[in-house]
């Protein structure tokens, strides 16, 4: 995500808990208070709803998470975050993605669907619901 982010000319700075071979490793999003404008990341799944309690914290405009589409169910977020801090937009992928490790051919399409999850705090209070067009699996093929 960074790389694309860069060749779009915007400043990025790029961490991880982990030494991925890309950015700062050692940092932990969870307990880390670093302050950005804008935050973009695709966390690991178990620890989405911190990464919301963070991300919402320390990004003074937007933050986005991509996750699986899935995330919007569950009681226990209903009560909390959505109850409390809902997205303002919910950007849905309407062509399956999958993540491939380096080096893999990438091969058929997903079984799983994923979405971009935007707090916006410039925005209505209301979540606003949309797909994403296809095509955007060709530009990245």
């Amino acid at each position: 995500m960074s790389r694309v982010l860069e060749e779009t000319g915007q400043p990025v700075f790029s961490s991880d808990l982990h030494n991925r071979g890309y950015g700062e490793s050692g940092r932990d999003f969870l307990t880390w208070a670093r302050k950005a404008d804008n935050i973009v990341t695709n966390p690991p799944y178990n620890s989405a709803e911190g990464f919301v309690a963070a991300g919402v914290k320390n990004a003074s405009r937007k933050f986005a998470l991509l996750l699986r589409l899935a995330f919007l169910e569950g009681a226990n977020r209903a009560n909390t975050i959505f109850a409390k801090t809902p997205p303002s937009r919910v950007l849905v992928f309407s062509e399956r993605i999958t993540f491939y490790p380096s080096g893999v051919e990438p091969k058929g399409t997903g079984t799983t669907a994923y979405a971009w999850f935007v707090w916006d705090k410039d925005a209505p209070s209301r979540t606003e619901l949309k797909w994403l067009k296809p095509g955007y699996k060709a530009r990245y093929s």
